[in-house]
């Protein structure tokens, strides 16, 4: 049986191949722009579960559900901040816009739908309201449109920081 530091660590390191994945579909604008974001939604969950686990959390915990983005990520994105040295007060932007943010992207899971309030998602076509069909393909997502606020290059850099240090803290 894998231990926890093992979960960890390929969780770790699986967010952070997510995320270069993400990264290289971004220059590529033939890509649906559900695909991109399905990785940044994949990168950025698993990175939330490798903290998870290593600060404590086992990892059958949080093997049942994709519901790990909202409250970890801003936290993730507060501590990297706090580890390069940065003064939290006065970079407190970026905290607010991970919490403004990281919501979004958790719903782009297609398990996680605030009951049945959110159906949009980055993998299958839903029904709305009105019993309209609508695809992926044919989406805008909240998330890339927020990450088009100055402060997402901030955001990404440092969540690519967040998963280097997680890739290397657990090795």
């Amino acid at each position: 049986m894998a231990s926890p530091s093992e979960w960890a660590r390929g969780y770790a390191r699986q967010a952070q191949a997510d995320f270069l994945m993400w990264q290289a579909l971004e220059e590529d604008r033939d890509v649906q722009l559900c695909h991109r974001m399905m990785f940044l939604q994949m990168a950025c969950e698993k990175l939330c579960k490798a903290r998870l686990i290593h600060q404590g959390t086992l990892p059958s915990n949080v093997q049942t559900s994709h519901g790990y983005i909202a409250k970890p990520l801003p936290l993730i994105i507060r501590a990297q901040l706090e580890f390069m040295g940065w003064d939290l007060r006065a970079r407190d932007d970026l905290y607010h816009f991970a919490r403004r943010l990281s919501p979004e992207i958790e719903l782009m899971n297609p398990s996680v739908d605030r009951n049945g309030q959110r159906p949009d998602n980055c993998e299958y076509p839903w029904e709305d309201a009105v019993s309209k069909l609508h695809s992926p393909l044919d989406w805008s997502f909240n998330p890339a449109r927020i990450l088009r606020n100055p402060l997402g290059p901030s955001f990404i850099k440092l969540l690519r920081l967040a998963m280097d240090r997680a890739v290397e803290e657990m090795r």
